[in-house]
């Protein structure tokens, strides 16, 4: 660290500093006839005390500032990505090069220890924070660790990234099409076998995630054998230990790919486990994707959706599109004026613009009243406001003043009825505008709101979407006009729909869904992935049906094996909230209790964690993979036997070099405390001499 003066005048004020601190000393101890007979020494000290101090004010009166320069010297940091997933051990040469592969590393990091810093990360799903081999991640997804590594180390010294890997990938995009923002050379550490392995699978099962009672369904599966030519094999479906239907396999190539087609009756209603079962063939390197396990939740009927629009508009078609989508829903639309039928049948109704100037669509609110079917409101330019307040308890609205603005969505962090993907929460700000008429609108207080309006800058406490807080019927309104802008831009962000679907899905799930009325409600989903964290929603409502969370709510989750796993939710601004972890894969049923006004109330549920076989499917490495990869980088391709070379590499980059950074900082002289005190210092020992020498 060093340190110079700044002056905010011109330096030769110094001179009137010095001049106003001799002349202040010369005036005082000049005549002074208390030190008459004093030593000449002690004069001269106390003549310097005052000069000193004198001219440190005077000094300080210039505001001086401190200018300090500290510099830092960056080494290049070296960081290695360590591939945990479960298909690095899959082969008898991955094992073999994982057997010496920790001491290889240690010795790696003595070798670059003083020239580099070395920082280890593991990935699998994604990149995870400290380094392990422990091989037990179900999915690979080397992109994504390598995107989550140039965010943490973005603007840093990063001299290269290893990456120790067996260039198999099952999720996400192909590392080849990453950015690298840390401008680094990648060096891949090739472990694993190029040599395809004799083996027979099951490599996919493609099946609907729904089937209604008594209705058939299909099932295909796609049978991979390598190098089995000559070899027989069988395909089975079971169900319940029963086994459904049975196919004799002849294997006639040693890369045999078969795609079998099955047809079966769905005679059970709820989530329905079968297995997909190969008979072993000898000489497979392993038997473990042999089986595969798939669900599908069976279901009674259809719930059927209503849209009804008072004029054609391109959000009715995009609210259709995205429903269709989920073969849960039968979707119908119609124009109000031309509507005859009977609202019993439908599960909820879709009023868009509804009531509008021209159409108050009394019969259609009298029948909605009649059958507490629920309502979802799309307000628009059209919609007659005062007249929608009659219908809805959800917001209150004035008349229009005739325009509309321009308004994005905020979400509501306290909202708790249901969850949105976090992808699409964080693309909000990037959505287009919907146009929500010009009229004051106010949320009930009864009312949960989801998202609340962002005009230009400014975030408001105007509502965008709400849902009331009723059980016997569930009312909700979509302020504004535009929707199908939001699908579109789904699309244009990840080429599929399916966000928007997702988002529009969870709206449509909750009010299409009646809740009993129960005062202790369990809300989650059926079916989870065993890399995925199981989670809960819970609600309590007190004798008077009012949404509380002043008691404790505790839930045991219970396995096959009857082993038991309590949990307590956490609370919410109104409700409750539980992340249980993850759970390996089988069945497992629920029980939920809590405890109000003295009496007890239980809920209970089942749902299925379903098995993640994606590292069994494929053992081959792909070194292709890998080599193209480190030398568009600037890196290259290296064997785990030769790792120790790697520092030599380096050292022969002139890229990687230290980097020098200097960091200013001002401050005020007069500021420091050391200043003062130095002062007090001065004329206190002055102070003290002339009263030793009897002055004053």
């Amino acid at each position: 660290m060093s340190f110079e003066f700044v002056f905010q005048y011109p330096a030769w004020f110094l001179v009137f500093c010095l001049l106003c601190g001799l002349g202040f000393s010369w005036l005082l101890y000049r005549r002074d006839s208390q030190f008459k007979e004093a030593p000449a020494w002690l004069k001269r000290v106390l003549f310097s005390l005052r000069f000193a101090a004198i001219t440190i004010l005077a000094f300080l009166l210039l505001s001086p500032l401190l200018r300090f320069v500290t510099r830092t010297v960056e080494k290049p940091i070296v960081l290695l990505l360590q591939d945990n997933s479960a298909s690095l051990g899959n082969t008898n040469k991955s094992k073999s090069q994982l057997s010496n592969w920790e001491s290889s590393l240690k010795q790696l990091e003595a070798a670059l220890e003083g020239d580099y810093e070395f920082k280890k990360y593991s990935f699998s799903e994604g990149l995870q924070d400290s380094f392990s081999l422990a091989l037990q991640g179900k999915e690979t997804d080397i992109a994504s660790a390598f995107n989550q590594l140039n965010t943490l180390y973005l603007n840093r010294n990063v001299g290269a990234v290893l990456v120790a890997s067996d260039g198999i990938f099952n999720k996400g995009i192909s590392p080849l099409y990453a950015k690298n923002e840390l401008n680094a050379p990648v060096f891949t550490i090739a472990f694993g076998d190029t040599a395809v392995q004799r083996d027979l699978l099951i490599e996919q099962v493609n099946h609907n995630q729904l089937a209604y009672l008594n209705n058939t369904f299909p099932v295909e599966v796609v049978v991979n054998a390598r190098k089995l030519a000559g070899r027989k094999a069988s395909l089975s479906i079971e169900f319940n230990g029963k086994v459904l239907e049975r196919r004799e396999l002849s294997i006639d190539n040693s890369s045999f790919i078969l795609k079998s087609e099955f047809r079966f009756k769905a005679e059970a209603a709820g989530i329905q486990r079968y297995r997909a079962v190969l008979s072993t063939v000898d000489g497979e390197y392993t038997t473990a994707n042999n089986s595969r396990d798939f669900f599908i939740e069976v279901l009674d009927s259809r719930q059927k959706i209503l849209i009804l629009a008072d004029a054609p508009h391109p959000d009715v078609a995009a609210i259709r599109f995205s429903l269709q989508q989920n073969d849960n829903y039968e979707v119908e639309t119609q124009m109000a004026s031309a509507f005859r039928g009977s609202l019993k049948p439908y599960s909820l109704v879709i009023l868009h613009q509804l009531p509008s100037r021209n159409n108050l669509a009394v019969p259609i609110f009298q029948e909605i009243e009649t059958h507490n079917t629920p309502v979802l409101f799309v307000v628009g330019q059209m919609t007659q406001l005062t007249e929608l307040n009659r219908h809805q308890n959800v917001i209150i609205g004035n008349a229009s003043r005739g325009g509309f603005n321009d308004v994005v969505p905020r979400f509501n962090k306290d909202f708790s009825l249901f969850t949105l993907p976090d992808e699409l929460l964080a693309s909000l700000n990037t959505l287009e505008p919907l146009q929500i008429p010009n009229a004051a609108l106010k949320l009930n207080p009864q009312a949960s709101m989801l998202f609340s309006q962002r005009i230009g800058s400014v975030d408001t406490q105007y509502p965008m979407i709400a849902f009331s807080n009723g059980v016997e019927q569930k009312k909700a309104v979509i302020v504004g006009e535009g929707i199908w802008r939001w699908r579109l831009h789904s699309y244009a962000e990840k080429q599929s729909h399916s966000l928007f679907d997702a988002f529009l899905s969870r709206i449509v799930q909750y009010m299409s869904v009646r809740a009993e009325r129960r005062n202790l409600r369990i809300v989650t989903r059926n079916t989870f992935n065993e890399n995925e964290p199981v989670t809960f929603e819970a609600e309590v409502y007190n004798a008077a049906y009012e949404l509380v969370n002043t008691p404790d709510v505790n839930l045991t989750i219970i396995n096959g094996k009857n082993q038991k796993y309590p949990f307590t939710f956490s609370r919410t601004a109104t409700a409750y909230r539980l992340n249980a972890g993850m759970f390996a894969a089988g069945d497992y049923r629920y029980e939920a209790v809590s405890s109000l006004g003295g009496k007890q109330y239980t809920a209970e549920g089942r749902f299925v964690v379903k098995p993640v076989v994606a590292e069994l499917t494929q053992s081959t490495a792909d070194h292709t993979l890998l080599r193209t990869w480190a030398e568009r980088s600037g890196g290259s391709m290296i064997m785990p036997e030769s790792v120790l070379s790697l520092p030599e590499l380096l050292k022969k980059r002139e890229d990687l070099k230290p980097i020098s950074h200097s960091e200013t900082r001002l401050e005020e002289l007069v500021r420091l405390r050391w200043i003062f005190f130095l002062i007090v210092a001065l004329l206190g020992l002055e102070w003290f001499l002339r009263r030793r020498n009897g002055a004053y």
